[in-house]
């Protein structure tokens, strides 16, 4: 059986008569797209997430919160395999993205092609691939990346199936994968599975079930060792859950705010892409072509908005990379609806303004260090020169975390535990440095403010989520004046 759907097992993409001329030209692809994230490489990690999972890959803790639940077990064991060969932890997660979204250009167009025609499940896939979230965040330490393109191999299969059994059987195991990469999949997966399953005969539904099932409850024996037993499981995931959901009542609903609108760049061409959508599945529907799309529609893109809109904080761009990759062929066939033999010129117009708008914001990411790194990595010098006490802002213990795991830091740390700097006691006995997130804390009177890290790309700024884009370090003296510490940390 091959590894994937045809064209992936082939290199065939683009259904070329020529079989050479169509390898050459898949590869190619293939090249461009890896030139592509080389070239937005981030230098650093930018979210309290990525931290997260990269402290997992030093030591994988899930009863302490290292990640904290769902736990992503199959991402950070990815991750520790990219460790071995010498790379950070973060470095090892941001390569196991980068590689995701290189190869998930195939099972897009394997499976745009039980949709649409081959040369619009090839455009789907590039379309997908050169929107800004895709791009900007395909080396980052997420997982997102990862898992759609699990995702989207699994369902490639199942639809490439045509009556063979073991294709079913691989759709079901890639989409355990997938699961156990990013655990927030699961409603799709079982979505998926149902909708096509239904069609199939008892037998081919019994061997989907367990090759879907068997894998998930290896991952979850495993983990539950790891983690000493189900009790600290669950006290972890209870914490968090309270944590998350209370969370939840401050996010953002909005379109304008949406991870859609901040992944393709501004809510007007978010509006344009949905626009798209619509024709491109009423254009299915007239033409008979509604049970290839179905599946799709009903199986995956249903339980991945209730996912994002009913357990997550939609305002996040990169839960929205799903959305946009299981709605990309929809996008393409709405574009050829209503410019029929023009299509093709419009899709490379397209593709052309969105490259010369994102080619010059990738250096920002790849030269420059995110603000918190470079904040916290200006702070642990500057106190280590002035043998000063360092005061961390709480949000940003991860990235210190980080920090330390890579290289210890070797002076005095000490973490800020209210929301408001200025209204309780400053430490006594030391002068300070401080690195806050501006946008979080609120500077106390008579600091002295050494520097202030930001980053200028409207990109990036509005890719991020709405956090960790203004640090400071500041100064001062003892005064007696500042916030109460907590020593044991954040």
């Amino acid at each position: 059986m091959p590894l994937l759907p045809h064209p992936v097992a082939s290199l065939r993409l683009f259904g070329f008569p020529s079989r050479r001329a169509d390898i050459a030209c898949s590869i190619l692809l293939l090249v461009l797209l890896l030139t592509s994230r080389i070239a937005a490489f981030p230098a650093s990690i930018w979210e309290q997430d990525e931290a997260y999972f990269a402290a997992a890959v030093s030591h994988f803790d899930p009863a302490s919160l290292r990640p904290h639940p769902p736990w992503f077990p199959l991402f950070v064991v990815l991750g520790k395999l990219v460790h071995l060969v010498g790379v950070g932890p973060a470095t090892s997660l941001q390569l196991v993205s980068l590689a995701a979204s290189v190869w998930i250009v195939f099972p897009l167009t394997a499976l745009w092609s039980t949709v649409v025609p081959r040369r619009l499940a090839v455009a789907s896939a590039v379309l997908f691939s050169i929107a800004p979230g895709p791009w900007l965040l395909a080396g980052r330490a997420f997982c997102g990346t990862t898992a759609t393109a699990l995702l989207t191999a699994s369902l490639a299969f199942w639809l490439s199936a045509g009556g063979r059994r073991s294709w079913l059987i691989a759709g079901s195991s890639v989409a355990a994968l997938a699961t156990l990469v990013r655990p927030q999949l699961l409603p799709a997966v079982v979505g998926g599975a149902i909708v096509i399953g239904h069609r199939l005969p008892a037998a081919d539904r019994r061997s989907m079930a367990v090759a879907l099932i068997a894998p998930l409850v290896l991952g979850a024996v495993i983990l539950t060792s790891v983690a000493g037993g189900v009790a600290p499981l669950w006290t972890a995931a209870h914490d968090h859950a309270v944590t998350h959901f209370s969370h939840l009542d401050d996010a953002s609903f909005g379109f304008v705010q949406s991870g859609l609108s901040r992944c393709l760049g501004h809510p007007t061409i978010a509006l344009g892409w949905l626009s798209l959508v619509g024709v491109g599945i009423a254009r299915l529907v007239r033409t008979g072509r509604w049970a290839a799309a179905s599946p799709v529609v009903v199986g995956i893109l249903l339980p991945l908005l209730i996912v994002v809109y009913g357990l997550s904080n939609p305002a996040h761009a990169r839960y929205a990379i799903p959305l946009l990759a299981f709605t990309s062929g929809f996008v393409v066939e709405g574009i050829n609806a209503i410019f029929r033999t023009w299509s093709a010129i419009v899709i490379g117009a397209v593709a052309a303004v969105a490259i010369a708008v994102i080619v010059p914001q990738l250096a920002a990411a790849r030269m420059h260090l995110s603000p918190p790194v470079a904040a916290l990595e200006d702070a642990v010098i500057e106190a280590a020169r002035r043998d000063d006490v360092l005061i961390v802002d709480r949000t940003l213990h991860p990235f210190w975390l980080v920090r330390e795991i890579e290289r210890p830091i070797d002076v005095t740390v000490v973490f800020d535990s209210v929301l408001d700097l200025s209204s309780t006691e400053w430490p006594t006995g030391a002068d300070w440095i401080a690195v806050i997130d501006e946008t979080r804390v609120l500077l106390p009177p008579g600091v002295t403010v050494l520097r202030r890290f930001t980053t200028t790309s409207f990109l990036l700024r509005t890719l991020a989520q709405d956090r960790f884009l203004d640090v400071a370090v500041v100064t001062g003296v003892n005064t007696g004046k500042g916030p109460e510490l907590d020593e044991c940390g954040p």
